[in-house]
């Protein structure tokens, strides 16, 4: 196989495997077989394994000594961590942005926020527009490094993150948007940070407060699916 085939198949198998645990087709803690992934694409299992180990290095496997890889599962902690280091992050991006969006950027925004505000009942739409839209501050305040970064740690929480789709504050985000357009024209860098940071932080609080409610939610379930087994062994 040439070097260019083999870059070919590593991107395949990267791409495959990373949107299939951005859309929760391959849930938390499932374990990621080589052989099976390149079987299913027509690809020989060494790209296969590059991916996973390149997808290990972003956080979203993780692999286990002797034990092979498995979908990253997060708790409320790391959830909390990782929309904190992206609060950090984009809050300097937007108070860096301050005075450097004339009116054909807030257009822009203005256009944006009205199509984020259009797909919020589709999620792939939504994630999409969503991200247009903090891209769009990002690039004006944010360096390409801090820019990569901050795209890790969406991507990282972005399964997670559907499950707040159609929640009560899924109904209030494009409000929240327009008042980071608010921030930027106000004209103060500390005011755009600090809305920045707080409407970052409210999205992970209001996630783990759902992840919470679905394992509440979870546990009788779990315990009657005990019960019954335990009584099956023991007749």
């Amino acid at each position: 196989m040439s070097e260019n085939s083999e870059s070919s198949a590593f991107t395949e198998a990267y791409r495959y495997l990373r949107q299939q645990i951005r859309d929760g087709r391959l849930a938390s803690g499932t374990r990621i077989k080589a052989e099976e992934i390149a079987a299913e694409l027509g690809l020989s299992r060494m790209p296969v394994r590059e991916a996973i180990r390149q997808l290990d290095s972003e956080g979203l496997l993780t692999i286990r000594p002797n034990r092979g890889a498995v979908v990253t599962k997060l708790n409320s902690v790391d959830i909390l961590e990782l929309f904190e280091m992206r609060s950090v992050l984009e809050g300097l991006a937007i108070r860096r942005a301050i005075g450097l969006f004339d009116e054909d950027g807030f257009d822009e925004l203005e256009l944006l926020l009205l199509r984020l505000g259009r797909a919020q009942n589709d999620f792939d739409q939504w994630i999409g527009r969503h991200n247009e839209f903090h891209d769009a501050i990002c690039s004006r305040g944010g360096s390409p490094r801090m820019i990569a970064y901050v795209h890790r740690l969406r991507t990282a929480v972005e399964p997670y993150l559907r499950m707040a789709l159609g929640t009560p504050r899924a109904s209030g985000i494009v409000e929240e948007h327009r008042q980071l357009i608010d921030a930027l024209r106000s004209g103060d860098p500390q005011a755009a940070e600090d809305l920045m940071r707080e409407h970052i932080r409210g999205t992970a609080f209001e996630l783990i407060a759902l992840m919470d409610e679905s394992a509440e939610m979870a546990a009788p379930i779990q315990a009657t699916s005990k019960h019954r087994r335990k009584s099956q062994s023991v007749t």
